[in-house]
């Protein structure tokens, strides 16, 4: 049975029934989650949610007590070392030898894993926007340029499928722009799978394919960004902007059959396109001024709040 279900598996990373004790606490409780070829995967979650803990048994970092993880289709816990060879990984503040160069750090990490090209470190550096810093002492590096460097040596051994603990950390807008697109190309032309963790919702929203929540060792909620934004309406999808937002909002609640909140000048409800003019219509018809009409689109960090609460906020 195990192998017809290591055969069948199509995903780069497919995670089951993931637990992690210590002590009578599971700081991850029976979490279930995939990753496609390409797909960028965004892990979201408060601190001590559990995020950390599952990128470490994923990597070989830590043991689980119970589950499986698979890799390119083989489970992790039989084939270690073909499953690890096909994962890079920058988990936490990545380390080097600081009076070595970014070149002979890239080098001798390249060595150790046996895949050491020079053309390799420089096309990879100038990937990741190293190339004029290369030959520096890695003591002289910022934190943005030491972050750099961590997912160039992640990247060394040509991996499918790359795991990032807050790779942005420590870089300015422009670096932030640059990984991101940089990690945009990696997936959708290397087709490499990246699983990415970041306390920044916004750079998470604009980056990443799918979502999944983390919340006190569970997975709450697995989803793109689109399907996650649609389930998660929590006070409508439009919003009317009026002198008159409760006579408006009772007139919507009434004749259309839909809850409208009020927030301020505006009335939020829940329609749909086509029913949006008919709305209009009929507060027109009732002396109604109209000073606009908006969809509501919520962000990340609204979803992300919502599910989880704002006890829990990342």
């Amino acid at each position: 049975m195990e192998k017809k279900t290591e055969k069948n598996e199509k995903s780069v990373l497919r995670v089951v029934n993931l637990t992690k004790q210590y002590g009578s606490r599971n700081a991850i409780d029976r979490i279930n989650f995939s990753i496609k070829k390409g797909e960028i995967f965004g892990f979201v979650g408060a601190n001590g949610a559990g995020k950390s803990t599952t990128m470490k048994i994923i990597t070989g970092l830590a043991e689980a007590t119970s589950g499986d993880v698979f890799i390119d289709g083989k489970r992790l816990s039989n084939n270690f070392e073909k499953c690890i060879a096909q994962v890079g990984s920058m988990i936490e503040t990545p380390l080097f030898y600081p009076y070595l160069t970014g070149f002979q750090n890239l080098k001798y990490f390249a060595k150790l894993s046996g895949s050491y090209k020079r053309s390799r470190i420089i096309e990879i550096a100038n990937l990741v926007g190293l190339t004029g810093r290369l030959h520096e002492k890695v003591q002289n590096y910022s934190l943005g340029m030491k972050q750099r460097l961590g997912i160039a040596q992640s990247l060394l051994h040509n991996p499918k499928l790359l795991i990032l603990d807050e790779p942005t950390n420590g870089l300015d807008a422009n670096g932030i722009r640059e990984i991101k697109n940089f990690l945009v190309r990696l997936a959708k032309q290397k087709g490499v799978s990246i699983m990415i963790s970041s306390h920044i919702l916004a750079i998470m929203e604009s980056l990443c394919d799918t979502i999944c929540i983390i919340d006190k060792g569970k997975i709450v909620e697995t989803k793109t960004i689109d399907e996650i934004k649609k389930s998660c309406n929590r006070f409508g999808t439009h919003f009317i902007r009026t002198s008159k937002p409760n006579f408006a909002g009772m007139i919507i609640q009434d004749k259309f059959n839909t809850k409208a909140r009020i927030a301020g000048d505006k009335v939020l409800f829940e329609t749909t396109e086509k029913q949006l003019p008919n709305i209009i219509v009929e507060l027109t018809h009732n002396k109604i001024p109209i000073y606009s009409v908006s969809e509501i689109n919520y962000s990340l960090e609204d979803i992300y709040l919502d599910v989880i609460g704002t006890d829990n906020a990342v």
